[in-house]
Protein backbone atom coordinates (compact mmCIF):
# COMPACT_ATOMS: atom_id res chain seq x y z
CA UNK A 1 0.00 0.00 0.00
CA UNK A 2 2.79 2.43 0.93
CA UNK A 3 4.61 1.55 -2.30
CA UNK A 4 1.50 2.30 -4.35
CA UNK A 5 1.06 5.71 -2.72
CA UNK A 6 4.71 6.58 -3.31
CA UNK A 7 4.47 5.49 -6.93
CA UNK A 8 1.29 7.54 -7.39
CA UNK A 9 2.93 10.66 -5.96
CA UNK A 10 5.90 10.21 -8.25
CA UNK A 11 3.69 9.81 -11.27
CA UNK A 12 1.72 12.92 -10.30
CA UNK A 13 4.94 14.92 -9.96
CA UNK A 14 6.10 13.78 -13.37
CA UNK A 15 2.77 14.69 -14.90
CA UNK A 16 2.91 18.21 -13.34
CA UNK A 17 6.46 18.70 -14.61
CA UNK A 18 5.47 17.58 -18.10
CA UNK A 19 2.48 19.93 -18.09
CA UNK A 20 4.61 22.86 -16.99
CA UNK A 21 7.13 22.09 -19.73
CA UNK A 22 4.39 21.97 -22.31
CA UNK A 23 3.06 25.34 -21.14
CA UNK A 24 6.51 26.93 -21.31
CA UNK A 25 7.19 25.40 -24.72
CA UNK A 26 3.99 26.89 -26.13
CA UNK A 27 4.58 30.41 -24.77
CA UNK A 28 7.00 33.16 -25.74
CA UNK A 29 8.42 35.65 -23.30
CA UNK A 30 8.66 39.19 -24.64
CA UNK A 31 11.53 41.25 -23.28
CA UNK A 32 10.81 44.98 -23.74
CA UNK A 33 13.34 46.99 -25.70
CA UNK A 34 15.44 49.37 -23.60
CA UNK A 35 14.37 53.00 -23.74
CA UNK A 36 16.18 55.03 -26.41
CA UNK A 37 19.28 56.83 -25.29
CA UNK A 38 18.67 60.58 -25.46
CA UNK A 39 20.85 62.39 -28.00
CA UNK A 40 21.89 66.04 -28.11
CA UNK A 41 20.24 67.96 -30.92
CA UNK A 42 21.45 71.53 -31.32
CA UNK A 43 18.80 72.26 -33.95
CA UNK A 44 19.28 74.91 -36.63
CA UNK A 45 22.03 77.40 -35.93
CA UNK A 46 21.92 81.11 -36.69
CA UNK A 47 24.13 82.24 -39.57
CA UNK A 48 27.21 84.20 -38.55
CA UNK A 49 26.64 87.91 -38.04
CA UNK A 50 28.22 90.56 -40.21
CA UNK A 51 30.57 91.37 -37.33
CA UNK A 52 31.71 87.73 -37.13
CA UNK A 53 32.18 87.59 -40.88
CA UNK A 54 34.20 90.80 -40.86
CA UNK A 55 36.47 89.42 -38.16
CA UNK A 56 37.06 86.30 -40.26
CA UNK A 57 37.59 88.12 -43.57
CA UNK A 58 41.20 88.23 -44.78
CA UNK A 59 42.60 91.76 -44.83
CA UNK A 60 44.14 92.72 -48.16
CA UNK A 61 44.88 95.78 -50.20
CA UNK A 62 42.39 96.53 -52.97
CA UNK A 63 43.46 95.86 -56.52
CA UNK A 64 45.37 98.65 -58.25
CA UNK A 65 46.35 99.96 -54.83
CA UNK A 66 46.04 103.66 -54.13
CA UNK A 67 49.10 105.83 -53.64
CA UNK A 68 50.49 106.30 -50.15
CA UNK A 69 49.26 109.91 -50.05
CA UNK A 70 45.64 108.99 -50.78
CA UNK A 71 43.10 108.16 -48.12
CA UNK A 72 42.47 104.39 -47.87
CA UNK A 73 39.45 103.71 -50.06
CA UNK A 74 37.78 101.08 -52.23
CA UNK A 75 34.80 100.43 -54.46
CA UNK A 76 32.75 97.23 -54.77
CA UNK A 77 33.09 95.30 -58.01
CA UNK A 78 29.44 96.12 -58.77
CA UNK A 79 30.34 99.84 -58.67
CA UNK A 80 27.37 100.40 -56.35
CA UNK A 81 29.26 101.26 -53.14
CA UNK A 82 32.48 103.14 -52.45
CA UNK A 83 33.98 103.66 -49.00
CA UNK A 84 36.80 105.78 -47.62
CA UNK A 85 38.60 105.65 -44.27
CA UNK A 86 38.87 109.29 -43.33
CA UNK A 87 38.29 111.83 -40.53
CA UNK A 88 35.66 114.24 -39.30
CA UNK A 89 36.32 117.60 -37.64
CA UNK A 90 33.64 119.93 -36.35
CA UNK A 91 30.99 117.86 -38.09
CA UNK A 92 32.72 118.16 -41.47
CA UNK A 93 34.06 115.16 -43.35
CA UNK A 94 37.37 115.01 -45.12
CA UNK A 95 35.56 113.56 -48.13
CA UNK A 96 37.69 113.26 -51.30
CA UNK A 97 34.75 112.79 -53.66
CA UNK A 98 32.44 115.67 -52.68
CA UNK A 99 32.89 119.38 -51.84
CA UNK A 100 33.16 119.95 -48.08
CA UNK A 101 34.19 122.42 -45.39
CA UNK A 102 36.70 120.18 -43.66
CA UNK A 103 39.56 122.63 -44.10
CA UNK A 104 37.75 125.70 -42.71
CA UNK A 105 39.60 127.55 -39.96
CA UNK A 106 36.49 127.40 -37.81
CA UNK A 107 37.07 123.67 -37.46
CA UNK A 108 40.60 124.09 -36.13
CA UNK A 109 39.70 123.80 -32.44
CA UNK A 110 37.49 120.74 -32.92
CA UNK A 111 38.89 117.25 -32.31
CA UNK A 112 39.73 115.09 -35.30
CA UNK A 113 37.67 111.89 -35.23
CA UNK A 114 38.45 108.82 -37.34
CA UNK A 115 35.45 107.71 -39.41
CA UNK A 116 34.51 105.49 -42.32
CA UNK A 117 32.19 106.96 -44.96
CA UNK A 118 30.41 105.01 -47.73
CA UNK A 119 28.40 106.34 -50.66
CA UNK A 120 25.98 104.43 -52.87
CA UNK A 121 24.39 104.51 -56.32
CA UNK A 122 21.23 102.48 -55.63
CA UNK A 123 20.02 102.40 -52.04
CA UNK A 124 17.10 102.08 -49.59
CA UNK A 125 15.65 105.08 -47.80
CA UNK A 126 16.19 105.34 -44.02
CA UNK A 127 13.61 103.94 -41.65
CA UNK A 128 11.91 106.67 -39.59
CA UNK A 129 13.64 105.44 -36.43
CA UNK A 130 17.06 105.93 -38.07
CA UNK A 131 16.61 109.56 -39.12
CA UNK A 132 19.28 111.27 -37.03
CA UNK A 133 18.94 114.91 -38.10
CA UNK A 134 16.09 117.37 -38.63
CA UNK A 135 18.01 119.01 -41.49
CA UNK A 136 18.16 122.57 -40.11
CA UNK A 137 14.68 122.29 -38.66
CA UNK A 138 13.00 121.48 -41.97
CA UNK A 139 12.59 117.74 -41.37
CA UNK A 140 13.15 117.44 -45.12
CA UNK A 141 16.05 116.12 -47.14
CA UNK A 142 17.26 113.29 -44.93
CA UNK A 143 18.06 110.75 -47.63
CA UNK A 144 19.62 107.32 -47.91
CA UNK A 145 22.69 106.42 -49.90
CA UNK A 146 25.33 107.30 -47.31
CA UNK A 147 26.65 105.48 -44.25
CA UNK A 148 28.98 106.82 -41.59
CA UNK A 149 30.82 104.90 -38.89
CA UNK A 150 32.14 106.69 -35.81
CA UNK A 151 34.01 105.06 -32.90
CA UNK A 152 30.78 104.94 -30.88
CA UNK A 153 27.92 104.81 -33.39
CA UNK A 154 26.87 104.08 -36.95
CA UNK A 155 24.53 106.22 -39.05
CA UNK A 156 22.66 105.54 -42.25
CA UNK A 157 21.56 108.47 -44.40
CA UNK A 158 22.04 112.19 -44.01
CA UNK A 159 20.82 115.65 -44.99
CA UNK A 160 21.61 116.64 -48.54
CA UNK A 161 20.15 118.13 -51.69
CA UNK A 162 20.66 116.09 -54.82
CA UNK A 163 22.46 112.86 -55.49
CA UNK A 164 25.53 111.23 -53.97
CA UNK A 165 28.90 111.44 -55.70
CA UNK A 166 28.46 107.76 -56.58
CA UNK A 167 25.11 108.45 -58.25
CA UNK A 168 26.61 111.37 -60.11
CA UNK A 169 29.40 109.18 -61.49
CA UNK A 170 27.81 105.74 -61.91
CA UNK A 171 24.05 106.35 -61.90
CA UNK A 172 21.78 106.04 -64.92
CA UNK A 173 22.35 109.69 -65.81
CA UNK A 174 25.84 109.78 -64.35
CA UNK A 175 28.79 111.63 -65.79
CA UNK A 176 32.18 109.89 -65.91
CA UNK A 177 34.46 111.13 -63.15
CA UNK A 178 38.19 110.34 -63.30
CA UNK A 179 38.53 110.52 -59.51
CA UNK A 180 35.70 108.03 -58.99
CA UNK A 181 36.92 105.79 -61.80
CA UNK A 182 40.33 105.58 -60.10
CA UNK A 183 38.98 104.14 -56.82
CA UNK A 184 40.49 100.63 -56.48
CA UNK A 185 38.20 97.60 -56.43
CA UNK A 186 38.04 95.41 -53.32
CA UNK A 187 36.99 91.84 -54.13
CA UNK A 188 33.96 90.28 -52.47
CA UNK A 189 34.84 88.58 -49.18
CA UNK A 190 38.11 90.46 -48.82
CA UNK A 191 38.53 93.15 -46.16
CA UNK A 192 40.27 96.49 -45.89
CA UNK A 193 41.23 97.90 -42.49
CA UNK A 194 42.28 101.31 -41.19
CA UNK A 195 41.99 103.34 -37.99
CA UNK A 196 40.44 100.40 -36.11
CA UNK A 197 37.65 99.95 -38.68
CA UNK A 198 37.25 97.05 -41.09
CA UNK A 199 35.09 96.89 -44.23
CA UNK A 200 34.39 94.09 -46.69
CA UNK A 201 32.08 93.61 -49.66
CA UNK A 202 29.59 90.91 -48.59
CA UNK A 203 26.22 89.68 -49.88
CA UNK A 204 26.13 92.16 -52.78
CA UNK A 205 26.72 94.98 -50.34
CA UNK A 206 29.36 96.24 -47.92
CA UNK A 207 29.73 95.69 -44.17
CA UNK A 208 31.88 97.93 -41.96
CA UNK A 209 32.50 97.77 -38.22
CA UNK A 210 34.54 99.03 -35.32
CA UNK A 211 35.90 95.63 -34.35
CA UNK A 212 36.76 96.62 -30.79
CA UNK A 213 33.21 97.64 -29.85
CA UNK A 214 31.18 95.65 -32.38
CA UNK A 215 29.44 98.72 -33.83
CA UNK A 216 28.83 98.81 -37.55
CA UNK A 217 26.55 98.70 -40.54
CA UNK A 218 25.69 96.68 -43.61
CA UNK A 219 24.45 98.46 -46.73
CA UNK A 220 23.16 97.13 -50.05
CA UNK A 221 20.91 98.33 -52.83
CA UNK A 222 17.84 96.70 -51.28
CA UNK A 223 18.50 96.82 -47.52
CA UNK A 224 20.65 98.14 -44.73
CA UNK A 225 21.35 97.20 -41.12
CA UNK A 226 22.84 99.09 -38.20
CA UNK A 227 24.23 96.80 -35.51
CA UNK A 228 26.04 97.00 -32.20
CA UNK A 229 25.90 95.68 -28.64
CA UNK A 230 23.37 98.33 -27.55
CA UNK A 231 21.60 98.74 -30.87
CA UNK A 232 18.56 96.87 -32.11
CA UNK A 233 19.37 96.06 -35.74
CA UNK A 234 17.23 98.12 -38.08
CA UNK A 235 16.66 97.76 -41.78
CA UNK A 236 14.37 98.62 -44.62
CA UNK A 237 13.88 96.71 -47.88
CA UNK A 238 12.78 99.67 -50.01
CA UNK A 239 15.33 100.77 -52.59
CA UNK A 240 15.31 104.09 -54.36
Amino acid sequence: MVLSLHRASRVAALLLAAAAGAVLAGCSITVPDPPPVPTLNAGPTDPPSYLERLKAAPVVQPTDGVTSTALPQFISDSRNIACVFTTSQGGNLNQPWEPNNYGDRANGAAPIIPVTNCLMVSYPQPAPADIADNCAGTNLGYLGGTALLFPDRALYGGCRAGVTAMEAAFGVDGTPNPDMDAIPVLASGMAMESQGYRCAPLDNGVACANLADGIGFFIASGKYEIFGPDTQASSTPTAS
